[in-house]
């Protein structure tokens, strides 16, 4: 049945693919990512291949859109606001491509090092597709909208995964982990179709995100409302996860959100924020002025109380995988780096192991992965390479007022979300090591560098009405005359 299922996935996506259809390639992308756990649940063995799907599908539809742009990387366009960025980028990609063969020399694990290669390529070719779909925004909303649909099923699963309902689709893959609320009290966090209660967290939140985006980015009346229960709901199942930095991530979103509209938005976005936030928080707390208990059970205030717990344990937790993993990544990366795929997390997939001093610890950190696989090398570029694609963000977010409001504040959303990663990727990598997360992840990003082009479309689109204009005026003056 497994097997049927995907080569009826796969089978439409090479459909779509020879016919040149890049758009319904990406479409599939995101059917084929949510997918894909489930597919492996019900495999016998449950092989950890399963989670390059999506990246496949992904490289696949961006291949057939690189041949439609006339095998051109538009780069100058891409970043029209900082030329001189190119340089970083042409850099980074030569150093990944030093890393990626000393890693193999060093290794000879071929597997392991294209999963390596895999962490670095998702969230690059995810920001150039993110840049293609941003100059088509109905798109771009049509891809994250079934993202939505896939989401929120797979959250009603998380739902009823938490509520008891023992089905074989619920179980994690390995079994899942024991999480310890307190002393006395200990338990699995829901997962539902997802493969783990950290897959769960993190695309919950996700979705919480995008439906927040969504609700200020051009609906109004009963539709926000909608949006903003969405948002409120997803961020309350996140919290049957039990991983507190599932709704942690919200907040930092929300404050990021807040933020770069009142520096950015207009005076009328700036208030529907606030009030909508307000609003979801209201839509939220009904939670706990009705009785949890009667619908999600006696041990809701567990969760509440856990995920209450998290601002006492930021520091620590940034402390310990952040900046001391990254010390340590520097220690063991002997100068030169130890090479892309060294520390991947393969879980029980067999495809061979590295013994690296501290390379488990190392690996749970974004920051001391990096530094640990590219050197001091690649810190250099990778500091770099922030550096100037942070100016061209700041310019493009410059721009925004000179688009359409519904449009702006949605780019602001996207950058807002893809910025709220940054610190739990710097303490906890574990979930940014899944192509679809980083694929996501990238696609907003990227879509704020399509800002300029957004604006140069907005003005041909100006410059067009107004010479119909211009062109029809003498025509109704004679019509009027004779």
């Amino acid at each position: 049945m497994t097997t049927l299922l995907l080569a009826l996935l796969l089978g439409s996506l090479a459909l779509v693919l020879l016919s040149d259809d890049w758009r319904s390639g990406l479409l599939l992308t995101v059917v084929i990512g949510f997918a894909q756990d489930p597919l492996r649940k019900l495999t016998p063995d449950q092989p950890g291949f399963y989670v390059g799907l999506a990246l496949i599908a992904f490289v696949g539809s961006a291949y057939v859109l690189y041949q439609k742009r006339g095998g051109r990387l538009e780069l100058p366009l891409m970043f029209a606001t900082n030329p001189g960025f190119t340089t970083w980028g042409m850099l980074l990609l030569a150093l990944l491509s030093f890393q990626t063969v000393n890693g193999l020399l060093r290794w000879g694990m071929p597997i392991r090092v294209l999963i390596g290669v895999g962490f670095y390529l998702a969230p690059m070719l995810g920001i150039w597709v993110g840049f293609q779909l941003g100059r088509d925004q109905r798109l771009l909303r049509r891809l994250l909208l079934i993202y939505l649909a896939g989401a929120g099923l797979f959250a009603f699963t998380t739902f009823l995964d938490y509520r008891g309902m023992d089905i074989p689709l619920f179980d994690a893959i390995g079994g899942g982990q024991l999480i310890h609320f307190r002393y006395g009290f200990y338990t699995k966090g829901a997962t539902g179709l997802w493969r783990s209660t950290d897959m769960a967290a993190i695309h919950l939140t996700i979705a919480a995100c995008l439906a927040l985006i969504f609700a200020f980015s051009g609906s109004t009346g009963a539709p926000r409302i909608r949006w903003l229960a969405l948002a409120a709901s997803l961020a309350v199942i996140s919290l049957f996860t039990g991983r507190r930095k599932a709704i942690v991530q919200f907040v930092v979103f929300i404050g990021l959100f807040l933020l770069l509209v009142n520096r950015y938005g207009s005076s009328s976005n700036r208030r529907q924020l606030l009030g909508g936030v307000v609003v979801a928080a209201g839509l939220a707390s009904l939670v706990f002025v009705l009785d949890p208990a009667e619908f999600l059970g006696g041990d809701f205030g567990e969760y509440v109380d856990r995920a209450g717990s998290a601002p006492r344990d930021l520091w620590d937790r940034f402390n310990g995988l952040g900046l001391n993993a990254f010390q340590r990544g520097l220690e063991i990366s002997e100068g030169i780096g130890l090479g892309v795929g060294t520390l991947a997390q393969t879980g029980a997939a067999d495809i061979g192991q590295v013994q690296i001093a501290s390379g488990t610890y190392v690996s749970e950190s974004g920051l001391g992965k990096l530094v640990a696989e590219l050197g001091a090398p690649g810190l250099i570029v990778v500091v770099g390479s922030s550096w100037g694609l942070t100016q061209t963000l700041l310019r493009n977010l410059s721009l925004l007022r000179l688009l359409p409001p519904q449009t702006a504040v949605f780019e602001i959303g996207l950058l807002a979300f893809a910025l709220s990663n940054l610190p739990f990727f710097s303490s906890a990598a574990g979930v940014y090591g899944d192509p679809f997360v980083l694929m996501l992840c990238g696609i907003s990003l990227g879509s704020v560098l399509s800002v300029p082009a957004l604006v140069q479309q907005a003005r041909a689109q100006q410059a067009h009405q107004a010479a119909l204009r211009s062109s029809s005026a003498p025509e109704t003056s004679i019509a009027g005359g004779g």
